[in-house]
């Protein structure tokens, strides 16, 4: 067996700071029986019955030196149309029109996506060069893969790619390509990319008063290497900046809304006047495009706690408006490391700290060490978190320490919730740190989204 090496860049240590990380969403669920074959003709290509062993069926039309190949999609309330597309290797184009009544995108996993579709609107999604193998095809909402929102696209041989019929496994790699593809993937960790988020945001001091500026915009923002989403953000990084405060603070939280839409923040765990919550038409006005707002409040309770958009934010958060609010309890455990991990899922895909692996960063401590793990559940979905090699005692949910505190090794977060954990370096090593929901964090093609490690020196 090889061993595989983590290459830590120089000087790269995480050390009294927030992790930082990358992600694809994957979300293939093993679908029960089989698809319906079914002869489709559409665009410039042909639809064949679904068979591992058939050649591919080009129209007429196509050729075979690269021309671009044109496919039409439909997207509904929960389905894609066809179910099944085979194509000849090389140039393809999906001209994708949504006729549900949500928003909905078209992603074919690991080649591209098209952006969010609004009901009655249509987007196209060129692939330059499309090799020959098998795809899935999804729609990247959370959920909406699970619900029915998924098909197989089978690429032959031809222009843009070598023949796969004596291939095995996924994107028609031999298992000696399969091999090799993964150790590349997990040797690239931690890779770089573009922005970091969770800084800690530094107060302006006002007469006695701490005031924290939030600027809610859109961004570009790069998950993984490459891989560039639109999204929005707090101070142009994901997550937003950490805001941290001590027990009797008076805070001023001011927020100016450079989105398109309204928005609000929501102080999640915070004991806060009713006036402050950030609820639309219950406890304030949205905030319009254009406009600020100013949250005024006095601490009165300490704890792991998180701020968010309350307005759309089954949109909104996954995008990224999302952040950490630490208040320090004088009867807090000295630790070594304190580490802030925030999760989530959605159109930005399944991530840490905004980024998804092989973007995530090491929690890397010595021998000896103890680390808290802050875990924040900012997505639509529940993530076990996994740390292979070290038990994790949690002694504190939702801000609240626990009467009684007790081990875990795949601690269960589920959405709004945080859970604090305390961590003791005993083993030397590398160690995996994942997500359990599998899908989440592995596929065919190697480790993804909420995957990390924990290299204890």
């Amino acid at each position: 067996m090889t061993k595989r090496s983590f290459c830590l860049q120089e000087g790269f240590k995480l050390i009294d700071q927030p992790l930082s990380d990358r992600a694809k969403l994957m979300l293939v669920w093993p679908v029960a029986g089989f698809l319906v074959a079914a002869a489709f003709g559409v665009g410039l290509i042909s639809m064949a019955t679904f068979d591992s062993n058939a050649a591919p069926v080009a129209a007429a039309g196509v050729t075979a030196a690269g021309g671009m190949q044109t496919i039409e999609v439909e997207l509904g309330d929960l389905f894609i149309k066809p179910e099944q597309l085979q194509a000849e290797a090389g140039a393809l184009r999906f001209e994708v029109t949504n006729n549900g009544k949500i928003e909905h995108n078209f992603a074919v996993q690991g080649l591209g996506a098209t952006e969010m579709i609004a009901p009655g609107e249509s987007a196209t999604l060129d692939l330059p060069s499309a090799e020959a193998g098998n795809y899935t095809y999804i729609c990247e909402v959370t959920g909406h893969a699970d619900g029915g929102m998924k098909g197989t696209l089978v690429v032959g041989p031809g222009s843009g790619g070598a023949d796969s019929s004596h291939a095995s496994g996924m994107n028609g790699m031999s298992a000696e390509q399969m091999a090799q593809h993964d150790a590349e993937v997990t040797g690239s960790f931690p890779a770089k990319t573009k922005g970091t988020g969770a800084a800690v945001l530094e107060p302006d001091v006002v007469d006695g008063v701490k005031v924290f500026e939030l600027t809610a915009d859109e961004i570009q923002w790069e998950v993984s290497p490459g891989e560039i989403k639109e999204a929005y953000a707090y101070n142009g990084m994901i997550p937003g900046p950490q805001i941290n405060a001590e027990l009797g603070d008076r805070v001023r939280i001011v927020l100016h809304n450079n989105l398109a839409e309204p928005t609000t923040i929501h102080f999640h765990g915070m004991t806060v006047p009713a006036d402050m919550d950030g609820v639309p038409a219950i406890s304030q006005d949205a905030v319009l495009p254009g406009e600020s707002f100013t949250y005024e409040f006095t601490i009165r309770n300490t704890g792991s706690n998180m701020y968010h958009s309350h307005f759309n934010a089954q949109k909104q958060v996954p995008m990224g408006l999302l952040g950490s609010m630490i208040v320090a309890d004088p009867d807090d455990p000295q630790v070594d490391h304190d580490i802030t991990m925030v999760l989530n899922d959605g159109p930005l895909g399944f991530t840490l700290n905004g980024k998804g692996f092989p973007a995530t960063a090491p929690i890397v401590v010595e021998r000896g060490d103890t680390f808290r793990i802050r875990y924040m559940n900012e997505g639509l979905q529940i993530h076990p978190m996994h740390l292979h090699g070290l038990a994790q005692k949690v002694f504190a949910k939702d801000g609240h320490v626990l009467a009684r505190s007790h081990w875990e090794d795949t601690v269960l977060v589920a959405p709004g919730e945080r859970i604090d954990t305390l961590v003791k370096a005993t083993e030397s090593g590398t160690w995996a740190f994942h997500c359990h929901i599998l899908n989440h964090a592995e596929s065919e093609d190697g480790m993804f989204g909420m995957v990390t490690a924990v290299v204890v020196q």
